[in-house]
């Protein structure tokens, strides 16, 4: 599973945010959540959203990385698309993604945050499932200093033309630090291309740290929002701490 949704009764930090359109290479505007620290300058956050958008789960976590102390902005990559419903029809959308095309306006993204005066020190990504590829081929392109994989897939999911490139096909043209996270029953990516992105990123001379949870599987990230005790709600509270502290170090004023 993916992240559409956050418990009821969950308290969203207490941080500023606004909705802001981000002019692209095409001249379209592509709505995003911006989530503002407490201090600025600050370093910002690029979020790459899976297959369901922009979803509450991602407004949460750019307040959580606002809170944290960084500037995050949540784009809404599948703006021409248009919204969905339902996992279903969430999948039937992304096939219509032209995903080449989404990697510029993730560029320019990226861009529209370091062009900011209120951004100091660097800017990172963090991308889950479609988005942990989409934001490992970012770093590719240059326009990402540091960048956290969740659970992304290593290796081609299909032909399509409209597909994202394989991190593993271009796994030394990625520049920066990277730190990945999968859980080790997530059949979808399969543990053996994580472990040859592993294999491609030492032999590149990547500088990278991948966290792998026993019997977890796709999406677990979602069970830091859970109560103590939920499963594997010790495992994503930890992965999350371990992404601060990567961010914090990577992208230091």
């Amino acid at each position: 599973m993916c992240h559409p949704e956050v418990p009821l009764g969950t308290i969203p930090p207490p941080v500023r945010t606004e909705d802001v359109d981000l002019k692209l290479q095409t001249m379209e505007r592509m709505p995003a959540l911006l989530a503002m620290p407490d201090r600025t300058p600050a370093p910002a956050v690029l979020i790459v959203n899976d297959v369901m958008g922009r979803s509450p789960f991602y407004e949460n976590l750019a307040r959580r990385l606002g809170q944290a102390g960084y500037i995050a902005l949540d784009p809404e990559y599948f703006f021409r698309e248009g919204p969905v419903a339902d996992r279903e029809a969430a999948f039937a959308r992304r096939g219509r993604l032209d995903q080449a095309r989404t990697l510029r306006d993730l560029e320019s993204a990226a861009a529209w945050l370091r062009k900011r005066d209120d951004v100091s020190g660097g800017v990172g990504s963090i991308g889950f499932c479609m988005g942990g590829t989409l934001a490992l081929d970012l770093a590719a392109t240059g326009a990402i200093d540091a960048t956290v994989c969740y659970y992304g897939f290593p290796a081609r999911e299909s032909d399509s033309p409209r597909a994202a490139p394989a991190p593993l096909e271009i796994a030394p043209q990625i520049q920066g630090r990277v730190l990945g996270f999968w859980g080790d029953q997530d059949t979808g990516v399969g543990m053996d291309n994580v472990e040859a992105l592993r294999e491609a990123f030492s032999k590149a001379q990547i500088t990278h740290k991948f966290h792998i949870y026993s019997g977890l599987g796709h999406g677990f990230l979602r069970a830091f929002l859970d109560d103590e005790g939920s499963p594997g709600h010790e495992q994503a509270c930890e992965a999350w701490v371990y992404t601060l502290d990567f961010l914090r170090d990577a992208l230091r004023t």
